[in-house]
């Protein structure tokens, strides 16, 4: 028997057994019960938790076996084919397995017919591909460059679209011979499918070590951000020629919770990244190469708004928020500036983390070496963070009080000094400040 060519030698082993008395879906079974005894346990490879990171929603076999499934610790979602109801995650991961699966003997594809008359069906699955092969870069991994099973759907996509289709790319192993892999560059290359000769673990770390250069850059940014571009230029515009901003004008310009997302999520990594604000026109200080605080005062301001009237994009983005505003306005220079600390201080005292989130404490600790230095007309203290803190009391929290007395009752450095006394006695007005947390204040403020 010829096996150079597996179709058709499954096709003649199919066609003797039938032969014999038996059926296709009986000749699937024990194809599939003989591939479980031959399959063997190997080790974790070092490239499945790049492979995990990378792989996308969407992800398409020709294999029967459940390798894919214990990959993703059996949470992604199967739709396997002749499936009656298939149903496709739109928000986790998706494994379609167009061949079949091997605890699904009748969905298998072995023999030469079989494999036809799934090129010829009009399934779900088919239709989910060529969509997916129309919208978006395959990425094809594991596949023999002669293995016809490649390109079927593809070809019919290409055939639709021409070059509008987005370009594809094909990993194939370092061993490939030369003559195969020239002829498949000049084959391919007309279907606009790129060849890329690595191993998986080298073409994934080679994947992973671009990816975080585009997703720092500039280019990366402006593609993301591309639909709000326009608005957020404008609103930028504004506050690096300092005309006033309003907070229903940010509002209206972004009115949507979808367009608002978008555009904390942009303004958030401005902060972050404070080269793009470079990007809308704006200018970085030396030495520090910083945004001005007048300007980040007002970026915060506008984050702030939306994110009270549409609430954050996510709590990754909120952390990266709070994270900027306590990089930008506790750790630089112009925070212990007399002409410049008020404004740090009250982005500082703007954020409201919780306990959970990494900068709590320091934040905590930051208000109370601030207040410790501010005093109204005192020399030798600061009068701008005095007016700042007497104006917003009420942005302190219950939790924020009650962080900041176990400070001063516990810790070594900023422990409580009768210097205290005048800032510890304005945050007992706050209406947030309980009245067990009045009861510490003056026992403080009376020893």
């Amino acid at each position: 028997m010829d096996v150079s060519n597996p179709l058709k030698a499954a096709e003649l082993l199919s066609a003797y057994f039938i032969s014999k008395g038996g059926n296709e879906v009986e000749f699937n079974s024990i194809v599939a019960e003989s591939l479980k005894k031959l399959k063997k346990d190997v080790e974790n490879q070092s490239w499945l938790r790049r492979f995990q990171a990378f792989a996308p929603n969407m992800l398409v076999t020709t294999n029967w076996d459940d390798q894919l499934e214990k990959i993703f610790d059996g949470i992604a979602n199967v739709v396997i084919r002749k499936d009656k109801c298939p149903q496709v995650s739109n928000s986790g991961r998706n494994i379609l397995k167009i061949h079949g699966d091997l605890s699904r003997p009748d969905s298998i594809v072995i023999t030469q017919s079989q494999y036809f008359s799934f090129q010829r069906e009009d399934t779900y699955l088919n239709r989910k591909i060529y969509t997916l092969f129309s919208e978006a870069s395959p990425v094809f991994i594991g596949y023999s460059l002669t293995d016809p099973n490649i390109g079927f759907i593809y070809d019919e996509v290409y055939a639709h679209l021409g070059e509008e289709k987005p370009p594809a790319y094909m990993v194939v192993h370092p061993t490939v011979s030369d003559h195969v892999l020239q002829e498949s560059k000049l084959l391919f290359e007309n279907k606009n499918i790129h060849i890329i000769k690595a191993d998986i673990e080298t073409f994934l770390k080679d994947l992973a070590s671009d990816y975080k250069e585009f997703k720092n850059s500039t280019k990366r940014f402006l593609i993301e951000h591309s639909i709000i571009k326009e608005r957020s230029s404008t609103l930028i515009t504004k506050i690096v020629t300092k005309k006033p901003i309003e907070r229903e004008t940010v509002l209206e310009t972004f009115s949507t919770v979808e367009s608002r997302h978008q555009a904390i999520s942009a303004l958030v990594e401005i902060l972050n990244n404070q080269v793009l604000f470079k990007e809308f026109g704006g200018e970085l200080l030396s030495p520090e190469n910083r945004i001005s605080y007048r300007e980040i005062d007002r970026i915060t301001e506008s984050i702030i708004w939306m994110t009270n009237e549409s609430g954050y994009t996510s709590p990754e983005v909120k952390n990266k928020f709070y994270s900027s505003i306590m990089k930008l306005c506790s750790k630089s220079d112009g925070v212990w500036d007399f002409d410049r600390a008020e404004r740090p201080f009250l982005n500082v005292l703007r954020i409201s983390p919780k306990p959970v989130h990494d900068i709590y404490e320091d934040r905590i600790k930051h208000i109370i070496e601030i207040l410790k230095w501010s005093a109204p007309r005192e020399i030798g203290k600061c009068w701008g963070t005095w007016k700042v803190f007497s104006q917003y009391t009420s942005w302190l929290s219950e939790l924020d009080i009650q962080h900041i007395l176990n400070v001063l009752e516990h810790d070594e450095v900023l422990d409580y000094q009768k210097s205290d006394k005048r800032w510890l006695l304005k945050i007992k007005e706050s209406e947030n400040c309980s009245e067990s947390q009045k009861a510490i204040i003056d026992r403080l403020t009376e020893t």
